[in-house]
């Protein structure tokens, strides 16, 4: 139908500018997740109206329900695995006594909801390799534009300080902090890396692809986010392998792997001693009890105890922070304290705030998203769902803003490209 095609257009539009946007401004992401749920909400009650009207005169008016056509996309499954966190972290308001930062996170995890429940309800055979591509460039746009304005405000510091720290970690990051961006980035680089070996991939992007390639590595070094290094690692680990064992990508685009690799090193080595948390991280380390005396272990430690002393279903989604909080005072632990750290670990995090049911839930969605990509041979999807796993060991990236619309957003829509058969590699 006529009217079915243009609520789907207009989802799309908003989604590119909603992947556009997230490198960016995270001001924007309320407001276009609320026109993508009322475009939703429109076509639902439109669709209601038409069936009654139809009804009324006696007249023959079927619309395909929404529940039926994610049955008919087969994500069923899915749909239940990442929607449940957020009906978790409902229940988990029921046993809550702070309502008030209950009621807040709840408002802040309502894209994990809102989006399956409205990408999962379109005909899969509208995400045609064409518009896939698209919505990724203007991920790329994004990604790049926020670059470009951090590499300018670094610029304009130092030229009035004169201090190259200006360009490094918390001083070279203006629009998200640090490991957030350095999560965008590194995507970047491997939807970028994904399409540059796609055989569909015109030349022109391929060059511009294989050009923008080292500005992500640079700024990921510049960013100097320990986690995103391990993640660099990982992935070009993964891409040798990919290359070497994929039946439809030709051997000889392991050279594009080498020249990236070459580029991607020389940057690390001739990153300054000063600046390089990576490698100092790794030579402060020098036995088991160095690492007990980090920050994170700390943390960890702190939230392993509290999540203990509220099993089996957590503290509740209220009371979460007010838990931690109890437990640095009671350790003295002032500046935890005061800047109210969350568990610094998603895993954690909700196994501190759901219990043992939600933690598993959200491993289980994640293995499920392996065992997709894996079996829908969609590389990128699985990609994707190891970048946020090393992550979410290091940050609770879903208590931000940043961190739950990025992984609500492409969870979602990779779960839906791997369903379309238009992404057959």
């Amino acid at each position: 139908m006529k009217r079915k095609n243009i609520h789907f257009h207009i989802q799309y539009v908003i989604l590119l500018m909603i992947v556009f946007a997230l490198p960016l401004k995270r001001a924007y992401m309320p407001p276009l997740l609320l026109i993508l749920s009322l475009n939703w909400m429109v076509e639902v009650l439109t669709d209601a109206l038409h069936v009654l009207i139809g009804r009324l005169r006696k007249q023959e008016a079927y619309l395909m329900p929404k529940w039926k056509i994610i049955q008919q996309n087969n994500l069923i499954l899915p749909f239940f695995l990442y929607v449940g966190l957020f009906v978790f972290y409902a229940i988990g308001l029921l046993y809550s006594e702070n309502m008030s930062f209950g009621i807040n996170d709840i408002v802040l995890k309502l894209p994990l909801l809102a989006l399956p429940l409205i990408v999962f309800s379109y005909d899969l055979k509208k995400w045609t390799f064409a518009r896939i591509k698209i919505l990724f460039n203007f991920y790329f746009v994004g990604c790049f534009l926020a670059i470009a304005y951090n590499v300018y405000h670094s610029y304009i510091n130092f030229t009035e300080y004169y201090n190259f720290a200006h360009f490094f970690y918390l001083l070279a990051s203006f629009l998200h902090h640090p490991s957030y961006a350095s999560m965008f980035y590194t995507f970047a680089l491997a939807a970028m890396i994904y399409f540059l070996l796609n055989k569909k991939t015109i030349i022109i992007e391929k060059i511009l692809y294989f050009l923008c390639i080292p500005v992500l590595i640079a700024e990921v070094f510049l960013l100097s986010s320990k986690t995103a290094f391990l993640v660099l690692f990982v992935l070009f680990i993964l891409l040798v392998i990919y290359i070497i064992f994929s039946k439809h990508i030709k051997k000889i685009n392991l050279l594009y792997i080498l020249f990236i690799l070459i580029i991607g090193g020389s940057m690390y080595v001739y990153l300054p001693d000063n600046f390089n948390r990576f490698t100092k991280k790794l030579e402060s380390i020098q036995g088991v009890e160095d690492i007990r005396n980090d920050g994170r272990y700390t943390i960890w430690r702190y939230a392993a105890q509290v999540a203990k002393e509220n099993l089996p279903c957590g503290t509740g989604t209220g009371d979460v922070k007010d838990a931690l909080k109890y437990k640095y005072l009671q350790k003295l632990e002032l500046d935890y304290y005061i800047r109210e750290y969350n568990c610094h670990n998603q895993y954690l995090q909700l196994l501190v705030t759901l219990g043992i049911f939600g933690c598993l839930l959200f491993v289980v969605g994640q293995i499920y998203s392996v065992i997709i990509a894996y079996n829908k041979k969609y590389f990128l999807y699985f990609v994707f769902t190891l970048i946020v796993a090393i992550n979410f060991i290091t940050e609770a990236m879903l208590e931000r803003q940043s961190g739950l619309v990025f992984f609500a957003v492409f969870n979602t829509l990779l779960c839906v490209f791997a369903f379309s058969r238009t992404l057959k590699e």
